[in-house]
């Protein structure tokens, strides 16, 4: 039960200063629920996190990735007497391994409810270091045999869970959120990034490497060209993981702009983008382009950074962004490898400004309906099914 009258929430990934997908997720997660109930959260972390105590959260670094993390993770989960833990599970994080499962096992001897948010669903028959058949088709369904509840952000994971034997009221469907925020002057983020005012201008963002499809972008951008002479492809991101194979499609790219003569058409930011300067390329966009290559379920936090300011976006036609069609358009996805396909949505996109003013009404819509806010209070209803299902014994729990 809980302590006082308010709900003790405790989350466990990675949290400031380390710029991860994560911590960014789980901070907008936190300003969401709070939104709903101002009451303050508390945060397990891993190890190079700064720890912190405030008055929304208390956050306490205690685990190592590559470390064997359960029991000293687990004296601090259980130190924060909390009434639902709360997992942002990545297997680079936490393993798809016998640890997870034994910290799971810990807590539920505890009789502490479970969340484990998962971000992207594997095929089943995917390698991994758990249990006998080392496949994440078995490693899933243990997880959701220990946890209370499996969270995942789309129709289509829960499906592909429910294939491989998880039984489908173990697994609750609840959106990534989106940050609503209002574009910037789309001539002076141009401008700053040193483009043309007038140049219809399409955005790469995030990450590089060979699955987000920066190749196969480039080729289709190429036609664009062709019939677009003035249009901008800016390139807003860098190789993040500084490995040989990474940096020779780095170098990859580079080497086909020159190829495909495009030099005078493509920019590159060339580094990681600070926070500051998301919004700065995103209001500069008069299109997003996700070209994607992946055969795993998951949805995409650019998609809703790109929502949230209500401009436009093309995606691969992949289980990634499948939401969007379900939610704006299935003119907004495209095969991922049709050259023409890509080429002529982009073109139609950036020049059809009656279609572009329809499609960007229904993108507002959907970013409204899946804000922070109301994501929060979809988390907040499931916390609080789980701690009426669990009746908790006592006013405080052991640390151990």
């Amino acid at each position: 039960m809980s302590r006082g009258n308010g709900m003790r929430v405790c989350h466990v990934t990675t949290f400031w200063p380390n710029r991860y997908g994560f911590t960014h997720y789980l901070d907008a997660l936190i300003k969401g629920m709070r939104a709903n109930r101002p009451e303050k959260h508390f945060i397990a972390a891993e190890g190079d996190t700064l720890r912190a105590d405030t008055e929304e959260y208390e956050c306490v670094p205690c685990f190592r990735r590559d470390d064997d993390y359960v029991d000293g993770l687990a004296r601090t989960i259980l130190s924060f007497e909390p009434d639902i833990v709360i997992f942002q599970y990545g297997d680079d994080v936490f393993g798809m391994d016998e640890r997870f499962v034994r910290l799971l096992d810990r807590l539920n001897e505890e009789a502490v409810p479970t969340i484990v948010n998962q971000h992207s669903i594997f095929p089943p028959h995917w390698k991994c270091k758990f249990g006998a058949w080392r496949t994440t088709g078995a490693f899933d369904r243990e997880v959701a045999r220990l946890a209370s509840r499996v969270w995942v952000h789309s129709n289509v994971m829960k499906r592909h869970l429910y294939l491989r034997g998880v039984p489908e009221e173990k697994v609750v469907v609840i959106p990534h959120g989106t940050p609503i925020e209002r574009p910037l002057d789309a001539v002076e983020c141009k401008k700053r990034l040193g483009i043309q005012p007038d140049a219809p201008t399409v955005l790469f963002f995030g990450f590089i490497w060979h699955g987000k499809g920066l190749d196969f972008l480039l080729r289709a951008f190429k036609r664009l060209v062709a019939r677009v002479p003035n249009a901008v492809l800016y390139v807003g991101g860098y190789v993040r993981y500084k490995k040989p194979h990474y940096m020779l499609y780095q170098k990859y790219i580079e080497g086909l702009v020159k190829l495909l003569g495009l030099s005078s058409n493509v920019r590159f930011w060339g580094d990681y983008v600070p926070d500051e300067m998301a919004p700065v390329m995103l209001s500069a966009a008069d299109l997003v382009a996700m070209p994607y290559r992946q055969d795993y379920s998951s949805v995409s936090g650019v998609v809703h950074q790109t929502a949230g300011m209500g401009k436009l976006m093309l995606c691969s036609r992949i289980y990634k962004f499948l939401e969007v069609g379900e939610n704006i358009s299935q003119s907004l996805l495209v095969r991922s490898g049709d050259l023409e396909g890509w080429a002529e949505a982009m073109e139609r996109l950036l020049l059809d400004g009656k279609k572009a003013q329809a499609l960007k009404k229904k993108t507002r819509a959907w970013a409204r309906s899946t804000s922070w806010e109301n994501v929060g209070r979809m988390v907040l209803r499931v916390c609080d099914e789980l701690a009426a299902e669990t009746p908790r014994c006592g006013s405080a729990m052991a640390a151990g």
